[in-house]
């Protein structure tokens, strides 16, 4: 069971607000943007990766909104950090894989709404995580082929499950879209320990990027 952020319906009616609805993201997407956030190996000030919750440029109706969503994000930011410290880094509990997912509309799937912001987060820190691993190379090389299989392997699953039907036509197009159906269930149990993957490969790149804003250690194994 996930531990549940506590101001997540808070989050949720400024997102479906009839102000901020058409500017911002939707929760699921923002949390999953949050969790990329707090998973990379440096993370980037507030200012930084706050203005990456609009859809477009965006500007908010007034200054306690503003102050109010900016809390809220903060808050979500540092509920997702702590998770990571505990060993508590799970799948939420509605990110479930309905029956034929692959013929349900990206926006439609909370859970292709989540993996589609876990990536856009990845995306933007793209640069950060690049940095890590060059500082990962010049002090231990030989920890890197393991270390990029792990990476591939976890933006692959999000990319899978950010965009079902697209994955499925991939598959037919490989004339093995039989099995992706019949494997998904499968595969889809595999995710939380992908997450676990994402933040320890990134817990382990921090020690090669001192003097961070916040950091976490990964979990013993």
């Amino acid at each position: 069971m996930t531990i549940t952020f506590v101001r997540e319906q808070e989050l949720k009616a400024l997102c479906q607000s009839d102000a901020l609805s058409h500017a911002l993201f939707s929760v699921d997407y923002l949390k999953g943007l949050v969790f990329a956030v707090a998973s990379a190996p440096e993370i980037p000030m507030p200012e930084v990766w706050l203005p990456w919750i609009f859809r477009e440029h965006g500007q908010l109706p007034d200054t306690g909104t503003a102050d109010k969503l900016t809390d809220i994000l903060m808050g979500l930011l540092q509920h997702q950090l702590r998770l990571m410290r505990d060993d508590q880094v799970r799948l939420d509990d509605g990110f479930e894989l309905p029956p034929d997912a692959h013929k349900i509309n990206t926006e439609q799937l909370p859970l292709s709404r989540w993996c589609n912001g876990v990536l856009a987060g990845h995306s933007r820190l793209e640069k950060v995580w690049n940095n890590a691993w060059q500082k990962m190379h010049n002090k231990n090389p030989h920890s890197m082929p393991a270390a990029t299989k792990d990476l591939s392997h976890c933006l692959t699953m999000f990319s899978t499950f950010a965009d079902l039907p697209l994955a499925f036509e991939q598959a037919k197009v490989r004339d093995n879209d039989k099995q992706f159906v019949a494997l998904l269930p499968t595969v889809f149990l595999s995710l939380p320990p992908a997450l676990q993957t994402y933040v320890n490969l990134s817990g382990t790149l921090v020690e090669y990027l001192p003097n961070q804003f916040e950091t976490f250690s990964p979990p013993s194994k």
